[in-house]
């Protein structure tokens, strides 16, 4: 579904990427794992065409689109939810989900089913479907940042660092609702996540970033029982 084939990404002189391969099929989970400043998030932006890569090719379901504008991307399915949830916070929830689904053309009758499939798999959304964003929990406009996204259809689910500045049982009641998305939708997601081992535990495939290089990938399960993976990123 998605191909990264050999990238490289430079902001000015500077190579935050190195010939980066990653590929993503219908269905999977996927992370990218790795310290601050590995180019975890450079890579996503690139994927939308935030940061255009200055060698190699990204290809979505057989079409090349490393040189498309982000809103065309957008139009294509990829939908990317960036750190920091980044919600309206003076708009309502049920207006926060309204701008999720501007690049979709929806019947009023297609736009309230969608809103309710949001609120059946996030019932707390529906609990405050009135509240200004603003006015949520941490975690609670994490689940609106998601909703919101998954408003447009995707086609692919790009999440990045979900987990960051919640508290451990919020994190993993955001995991699990990643789960139930990958899983009710048969959606691909690419997660990146400083939390590796919650990452790992979820997804089926990873990939290590280290200075902007790929150092390990394979399964998930083979990366969670690595000595070397446990010694650096899972504090085993």
């Amino acid at each position: 579904m998605l191909q990264i084939e050999n990238i490289d990404v430079f902001y000015g002189k500077v190579q935050v990427l190195h010939n980066i391969s990653i590929k993503i099929e219908q269905g999977e989970i996927i992370s990218v794992i790795g310290a601050n400043g590995a180019g975890k998030t450079t890579l996503m932006k690139s994927i939308v065409g935030i940061v255009k890569p200055l060698q190699g090719k990204i290809k979505f379901m057989e079409q090349e689109i490393n040189k498309l504008a982000t809103h065309n991307i957008v139009k294509k399915g990829i939908t990317y939810i960036p750190e920091g949830r980044r919600i309206f916070p003076d708009l309502t929830v049920i207006e926060n989900l309204e701008m999720g689904a501007y690049s979709k053309i929806y019947s009023r009758k297609g736009f309230n089913s969608k809103i309710e499939e949001m609120f059946h798999i996030f019932p707390r959304l529906k609990e405050r479907f009135r509240q200004l964003g603003g006015s949520l929990s941490g975690g609670e406009q994490q689940m609106l940042a998601i909703a919101r996204g998954l408003m447009s259809d995707p086609k692919l689910l790009l999440l990045d660092e979900p987990s960051l500045g919640l508290a451990p049982v919020i994190v993993d009641e955001i995991f699990d609702v990643i789960t139930n998305i990958n899983k009710i939708k048969d959606l691909p997601i690419m997660l990146v996540e400083q939390n590796a081992f919650m990452a790992l535990k979820i997804s089926s495939r990873a990939y290590v970033l280290e200075v902007g290089h790929i150092k390990h990938e394979g399964k998930s399960s083979d990366l969670l029982n690595s000595p070397q993976i446990k010694k650096v990123y899972l504090g085993g």
